[in-house]
């Protein structure tokens, strides 16, 4: 029966020989990637140091084997883990490397980046993945999943693994007994309350001098637009004046043409480790989308365009310190709202809670598809579970079941 054949890329068994007084030899054979397998021999004054040279030989030859694979079994984590963002960096927008970069350098590296890669095997991560519990929230875990998943799986692309093990680790799930935190809108009531507060001006000196620190962030208008659009809020704050369409596109509708006013979403502003504020044209391409704008935001858009200003400047200005006018940061509205919020008793809402509001009024419309919804909102499919509040009291219904069962 044939002798079975090496694997690509491995020795052989290592044999050493003294071939004269203070010369050894070791041999081996070696199975190249391109399936020859060929003798390998080095020398040296002993035999360690001949076996030692050995060695090296073969780790080089495996480098240097597979069409340029940088790669082996024997590579680290971390050595995997450069290139792949490398790859991150040259196919991912910036904000994405920079947060795969911020999981790595925080909390992956630091557990699994000494391992080699033939050490990482399936139990080795779901200890680390299990040991992130009660740190992390889940959607932070399948993020850290997914970043090693893809450190991972370059070394499968360089033949250093033969099958990626993250893909047999069990689906990570929300805590048993720990409910998945429900989506929340805006009411109705609370819609109204929100705005008339920006709108009204307190008696109360500490209220008057919160309103008009909301004032200058145009945290009003910004909170309207958001309403009407549905634009995660650096969406929101990458709109610029020329992406603003008040004159309409023309659509066909049941009473004969018309023309809608809209806005064309291109772009997102983030911040990024090392560049600060960017803006770069959106993750995906459900992301590049044209919103038709309800006619008081429209109202709204066309009373702040009628003000001096380029077309290329944002919708929503700021002002550097050199006086240039630029994007206004996330952050500093996060901020600005979180300092204002709990006087209308809405001390629980962010930015995306306008988003959310959003997609429930859009729910509640029977028609419109979930294909057109997902559209309007920029994602790949209609997301009810993570986007549409629930829990509203809907009186109507008391009047409908009246109706249906009186005598």
């Amino acid at each position: 029966m044939a002798r079975p054949p090496l694997p690509l890329g491995t020795p052989g068994a290592i044999t050493t020989k003294e071939e004269s007084a203070g010369v050894w030899v070791a041999r081996c054979r070696f199975r190249d990637h391109d399936g020859v397998t060929r003798r390998l021999w080095k020398q040296g004054p002993s035999k360690t140091a001949a076996r030692g040279a050995l060695h090296q030989t073969i780790q080089d030859r495996q480098r240097g084997s597979g069409g340029g694979s940088t790669l082996t079994p024997a590579s680290r984590f971390k050595d995997a883990a450069e290139l792949y963002l490398a790859k991150v960096d040259r196919k991912r927008e910036d904000s994405t490397h920079a947060l795969y970069a911020y999981h790595l350098g925080r909390t992956v590296l630091p557990a699994l980046g000494a391992l080699h890669l033939r050490e990482c095997t399936v139990a080795r991560l779901d200890a680390f993945l299990e040991a992130l519990g009660p740190r992390y929230a889940p959607s932070t875990r399948r993020t850290l999943r997914s970043i090693v998943s893809g450190v991972l799986q370059v070394g499968v692309l360089h033949e250093a693994l033969p099958t990626n093990p993250v893909r047999e680790l069990d689906r990570i799930e929300q805590p048993r007994g720990q409910a998945k935190k429900k989506p929340r809108g805006l009411t109705i009531d609370e819609r109204q309350a929100l705005l008339d507060w920006f709108d009204q001006t307190s008696d109360d000196d500490r209220v008057r001098r919160l309103q008009r620190v909301a004032r200058a962030a145009e945290l009003p208008e910004l909170v309207r637009f958001s309403l009407g659009t549905g634009l995660r809020i650096g969406e929101a704050l990458a709109v610029r004046r020329l992406d603003v369409n008040l004159d309409g596109v023309p659509v066909r509708a049941q009473d004969g043409p018309m023309r809608v006013p809209v806005v064309t979403i291109a772009g997102n502003v983030t911040w990024v480790k090392g560049k600060g504020l960017v803006r770069h044209d959106g993750k995906s391409e459900a992301a590049l989308r044209v919103i038709p704008l309800p006619q008081f935001t429209a109202d709204l858009l066309r009373e702040r365009l009628a003000q001096p200003g380029e077309d290329r400047w944002p919708l929503f200005p700021a002002a550097a310190r050199d006086g240039r006018i630029t994007y206004r940061w996330p952050s500093n509205v996060r901020r600005t709202l979180r300092s204002v919020r709990e006087e209308v008793g809405l001390g629980w809402m962010t930015p995306h809670t306008w988003r959310r509001t959003y997609a429930t009024i859009l729910d509640d419309e029977m028609t419109l598809t979930d294909r057109m919804k997902a559209d309007l909102m920029g994602q790949a499919d209609f997301l009810k579970n993570t986007y549409v509040s629930r829990g509203e009291l809907h009186a109507g219904a008391a009047v409908l079941i009246d109706a249906a069962l009186a005598g």
